[in-house]
């Protein structure tokens, strides 16, 4: 799970269960206002003793519990995808395996009812270090939210998972338009033209 999501929820709901300013809690726990306000925004990753160190001082304490990730989760779907760029073999087609993944990942939340898909998608995964599967993976799920009316995870509106310039999808110059014209809303939202049919289950 992408620790700065993490580390900025804990404190915003620290915050707001002790009704606390930012400049509050700077003050309670001697940490600079712009760097709670660093961390709060997802610019900044604290360590694991100063999240605790400031979660002590508005008068809770940090408790970490573990649980199994889903297995066919955003988490585990974006974890896949990083192992797999980062493989040394050159005779893996990465994109396709990639597609594969995302596209299977998507199979799996479009046949979940609605408390299976908060489960899947609600942590936050790292990035793959591949920007363009970071970007498909986060439109995926907005898509699905959209689809079902319910909302959309606040990891997914990361400026990190937004592509500039845009993404084809098919390196088919020829194909181009029909990726234009028929690329999902959610999908254009963060930067790829890929067709509907491009989609399709795998």
């Amino acid at each position: 799970m992408d620790g700065k999501w993490c580390a900025a929820g804990l404190l915003r709901t620290a915050r707001h269960l002790r009704g606390l300013t930012q400049r509050d809690l700077a003050q309670l726990c001697g940490v600079p206002q712009p760097s709670i306000a660093a961390i709060e925004s997802i610019n900044r990753e604290p360590s694991l003793s100063l999240l605790s160190a400031v979660l002590e001082a508005a008068g809770l304490a940090l408790h970490i519990e573990l649980k199994p990730l889903p297995r066919f989760g955003a988490v585990n779907t974006a974890r896949q995808i990083h192992q797999l760029f980062r493989e040394e073999n050159e005779n893996l087609r990465k994109e396709d395996s990639a597609l594969r993944t995302v596209l299977s990942f998507r199979d799996f939340i479009r046949n979940s009812n609605d408390e299976e898909l908060n489960e899947l998608i609600e942590d936050p995964p790292n990035l793959t270090g591949n920007a363009q599967w970071d970007a498909f993976l986060a439109a995926v799920v907005e898509e699905e939210c959209v689809r079902r009316d319910v909302p959309t995870p606040r990891w997914v509106n990361d400026g990190a998972r937004f592509l500039k310039p845009f993404w084809y999808l098919s390196k088919n110059n020829g194909l181009h338009e029909w990726e234009f014209t028929t690329a999902p809303a959610a999908f254009v939202r963060h930067g790829i033209f890929v067709a509907a049919e491009e989609l399709a289950s795998v």
